[in-house]
């Protein structure tokens, strides 16, 4: 499992690199208080450096996906997006 972490606002938000296979590629996901972080509906994107996460990160997890396995993980985020 590796775990990575991206800075925002002063503070380090876990990131998880996750294999989706030869066809999709690898990318971070991260946790959806971290996305609550980045968007304002009113105004769009909280900050540049906001904006850039956002693009760093494919896909927004419930915090608690972060215990489960890489397998795991890659399913469940397969099964919601398919």
């Amino acid at each position: 499992m590796y775990k990575d972490y991206v800075e925002l606002n002063g503070r380090l938000y876990a990131l998880r690199l996750i294999d989706f296979g030869s066809e999709r590629g690898v990318y971070f996901v991260g946790s959806a208080q971290l996305l609550s972080l980045l968007w304002d509906d009113d105004s769009g994107y909280t900050s540049d450096d906001a904006k850039w996460v956002d693009e760093l990160i494919f896909y927004f997890i419930p915090t608690h996906y972060f215990k489960l396995s890489d397998v795991e993980l890659r399913d469940k985020i397969l099964d919601e997006i398919v």
